[in-house]
C-alpha cells in the first residue's frame, strides 16, 4: 500500500478555490437570471404595446423573478427526476457513508445528502443550488465497483465541487440547456452545457482531490479503472432521456461509452487524467 502522504490543514481554502467560487457565483446568478429576463422582455414588450406600458414593467419584473426562483429552487429536484435518482440511505452504502463522514469532517463541507442512480456503470456526480443544499449523486454499482481508497478519492474529487461551489453552475446548465436542446437539439446542447461547467473542469478537481485523500494514487487508480470503459452494454447516461444525456459533462467519468470521442488534449478524459494524477 502506498505511504500516506504527510499530515496537512486540509479545511484550508486553496487560493484557486476562493477565486472559483467567485466566478461560478457569478456564472449561476447569470444562468439563473438569463432565462426570465429575456421571455419577461418578450411578454412585457407585448403586454406594454397591446394594453398599457406600467403593466408590461410589472409583467417583465413577475416574470423575471419567478424564473429565477424556479430555476434556483427547483432546478436541482428535475435534473435527479431526469436521472431517476432515488435517495439512499447510510445502510445501503456503508463505506461510501462512513468515508463521507470523515471527508467531510476534515474538508470543512457541510455533509451532501446521497442519492443514487440503478446502473452497472460506476460514477458520481454532485447537484445543487449552494454548499449547503448539495446532493451527491451515485450510480449502484460506485461502491462495489471500487476498493476503499478509490472510494475515498472519488468522494474527495465532488467534494471538491462541492467546496468550489461547481455544482450551482451544472446544476443550472443542465436545466437551462433543456430548453436549448429543444430548439438547437441535444448534440449542441451537451456542448453547451459542457461550456458552461468549463473544459478541464474535472482535472482540477483531481489535481485538488490529490490534496485532502490520505492515499491520492486512490483516485487515480479509480480513473484508471473507470477509464477502462464499463464491463456492460448499459445505457449511459443513466435513464436514456435526452434531459439525462445533458448531465454527461457533470459526471467523474464522463467519457463513458464515448472514448472514441475525445479529441486531442481534452483535460476531462478520464484516461488522460489517470495518467496525469500517476505522473504526481
Amino acid at each position: 500500500m502506498a505511504t500516506p502522504v504527510p499530515v496537512i490543514d486540509r479545511t484550508a481554502e486553496a487560493p484557486e478555490d476562493a477565486a472559483m467560487v467567485k466566478r461560478n457565483q457569478r456564472t449561476a446568478q447569470f444562468l439563473a437570471l438569463a432565462p426570465g429576463l429575456v421571455v419577461g422582455a418578450i411578454v412585457g414588450i407585448v403586454v406594454s404595446a397591446t394594453v398599457e406600458q406600467l403593466l408590461g414593467a410589472v409583467v417583465f419584473g413577475v416574470i423575471a423573478g419567478l424564473g429565477y426562483w424556479y430555476l434556483t429552487t427547483r432546478s436541482t429536484t428535475w435534473v435527479l427526476s431526469a436521472l431517476g435518482a432515488r435517495p439512499a440511505g447510510d445502510s445501503e452504502f456503508p463505506r461510501l457513508a462512513n468515508l463521507l463522514d470523515g471527508l467531510c469532517a476534515t474538508t470543512g463541507v457541510t455533509r451532501p445528502a446521497v442519492s443514487v442512480v440503478d446502473s452497472p456503470v460506476p460514477n458520481a456526480m454532485t447537484l445543487g443550488r449552494d454548499a449547503a443544499h448539495a446532493v451527491m449523486v451515485v450510480t449502484s454499482a460506485l461502491e462495489a465497483s471500487l476498493s476503499l481508497v478509490e472510494l475515498e478519492g472519488v468522494l474527495a474529487h465532488e467534494l471538491v465541487h462541492i467546496k468550489r461551489e461547481d455544482m450551482m453552475v451544472a446544476t443550472l446548465a443542465v436545466r437551462v440547456g433543456s430548453l436549448i436542446a429543444l430548439v438547437r437539439g441535444e448534440g449542441r446542447a451537451v456542448a453547451w452545457v459542457h461550456k458552461q461547467v468549463g473544459p478541464g473542469r474535472e482535472y482540477s478537481a483531481d489535481q485538488r482531490a490529490c490534496t485532502v485523500v490520505r492515499y491520492p494514487t486512490g483516485l487515480q487508480s479509480a480513473l484508471a479503472r473507470m477509464g477502462e470503459g464499463p464491463t456492460s452494454a448499459a445505457p449511459w447516461p443513466p435513464a436514456g432521456n435526452r434531459s439525462a444525456a445533458l448531465t454527461r459533462w457533470l459526471w467523474i467519468d464522463p467519457m463513458v461509452g464515448r472514448l472514441e470521442e475525445s479529441p486531442v488534449g481534452n483535460l476531462d478524459d478520464t484516461r488522460v487524467r489517470a495518467e496525469a494524477l500517476s505522473l504526481l
